[in-house]
């Protein structure tokens, strides 16, 4: 059975990691259809894996930044103040784990959009709830998308301290 777990690593990290028991290919996929049905999309695409390998000779496993945005926001955002088209389009960073495959988001409370300039304030929290709620929905067809915690360690596993050393 498939399994997506969805990786919280605490208010203060700059990420939501979700854990997909599926393999990259799929993984892509699934993550372009719930865009299609949220009407979000993908303004930039780039093959970083790719990227690195033609520039410094690497071979690494897979991995594609999406640039995810909606027009309808980004509209929004520079109605108000067109610097805040230096916060749209938002990254996806899907990468290659063997057999899962590794997505990640800003996290929406690392971004204090009370700092931030009035024009993205609405629109980028709109955005990444959006994304949010689309990587949940991936994990609840998938499995019940359980949530792991640092402070209080419920659901902690071997692999949720893994992909933490991995980030430091």
């Amino acid at each position: 059975m498939e399994n997506t777990e969805v990786i919280s690593m605490g208010d203060r990290e700059p990420t939501i990691t979700y854990a997909m028991d599926v393999d990259f290919d799929v993984a892509i996929k699934r993550i372009r259809r719930a865009l299609a049905t949220k009407q979000l999309s993908i303004a930039v695409e780039l093959n970083a894996s790719r990227r690195l390998n033609r520039a410094l000779g690497l071979r690494l496993s897979p991995c594609q930044i999406l640039f995810i945005e909606s027009p309808l926001l980004l509209l929004e955002a520079m109605a108000i103040d067109r610097c805040s088209a230096a916060f749209i389009p938002l990254h996806l960073v899907v990468s290659d784990a063997g057999k899962r495959t590794i997505v990640h988001l800003l996290n929406p409370e690392y971004l204090r959009t009370d700092d931030a300039p009035l024009g993205i304030r609405i629109p980028v929290k709109r955005l990444q709830g959006e994304l949010v709620d689309m990587l949940e929905e991936i994990a609840k067809r998938t499995h019940t998308g359980d949530r792991l915690t640092e402070r209080d360690g419920a659901g902690a596993s071997p692999w949720l301290e893994q992909t933490k050393g991995a980030q430091r």
